[in-house]
């Protein structure tokens, strides 16, 4: 295989009690759908779009949501945990099934995934949730990356849109901070996350990766009771805690990702990227994340 677990070995979140944590991390389905589901199905209606692909499902909260809407999904992702996640979710939903595919899908061997591609192609690629950024840059210079969103490209036909995003690395390599959080997280929506830190890993003057690290808060879940967990002190008593996994993420700027896509999209691409997926009413608007929008010509 040229994919991710033949270049990078197992990532280092999987496992299914990370899986669980993640759970935890992503906080209320219905509450993160909020943030933006209205926005997405406006961004998929307005194209009239009726496939899509979800190429980074984590535990299917999208997927599902759209299949609900009336789409016709596909859902990959390279964890098979998380992929239990989402079956279990469709399996809640059986007059769906038909309209949702899940499968194991590697974006740097998306023709190997074990799913059924439309003849056609897609209308639409979602990868959201800071996914992207996930993958390392095995070859430097973005081409890992270039190779990933070509593979996306393939996939889509003409007029077809990728809709991609990553987490605001513009403020945070400016600032060593992260944003102020009178904007909330889109995505993820728990309150269990605490003693978070980064970790800058440079190379050559240049900071190649930043790893997060934090811990969970698992009081009163299914995890109070494993092995690992430690109790440690939170807004003044001790509370079970279980520490996340070292997750390293590519910290792109948006102008510098918008110049990776236009590399593979074409400069004269349609393009355009919105701060949290707000359509309007943006101007001096702080993101936790920037959605870029580009499509196949």
């Amino acid at each position: 295989s040229s994919g991710i677990n033949a270049e990078y070995g197992d990532r280092p979140y999987f496992n299914g009690k990370e899986a669980q944590m993640w759970h935890l991390y992503v906080g209320d389905p219905t509450t993160r759908l909020s943030n933006y589901k209205d926005s997405l199905l406006k961004l998929l209606r307005d194209r009239s779009a009726r496939t899509v692909y979800d190429v980074a499902c984590g535990l299917g909260i999208d997927s599902c949501m759209l299949v609900e809407e009336g789409f016709k999904v596909v859902t990959t992702d390279v964890d098979k945990d998380f992929l239990n996640k989402a079956r279990e979710m469709k399996a809640k939903l059986p007059e769906l099934g038909q309209d949702w595919q899940i499968g194991y899908g590697d974006w740097l061997d998306l023709s190997s995934a074990s799913v059924k591609h439309p003849d056609e192609g897609y209308d639409v690629i979602l990868c959201i949730g800071n996914s992207f950024a996930t993958l390392p840059d095995f070859e430097g210079e973005y081409r890992t990356h270039m190779r990933a969103l070509e593979n996306y490209k393939k996939l889509l036909k003409v007029g077809g849109m990728l809709i991609v995003d990553h987490y605001n690395y513009d403020y945070l390599l400016e600032n060593k901070t992260f944003p102020p959080y009178k904007n909330k997280n889109i995505f993820y929506t728990t309150d269990r996350i605490f003693n978070t830190q980064v970790e800058w890993v440079e190379k050559g003057g240049e900071v190649t990766s930043l790893i997060f690290r934090s811990d969970v808060d698992v009081s009163e879940t299914d995890l109070e009771t494993d092995p690992d967990v430690q109790m440690k002190e939170r807004n003044g008593k001790k509370v079970p805690t279980l520490r996340r996994n070292d997750i390293p993420f590519c910290p792109f700027t948006c102008s510098e990702f918008a110049g990776i896509l236009k590399t593979v999209f074409g400069e004269g691409a349609e393009y355009h990227v919105l701060p949290d997926f707000k359509q309007d009413d943006f101007d001096d608007y702080l993101p936790n994340y920037w959605v870029h929008c580009i499509v196949k010509s």
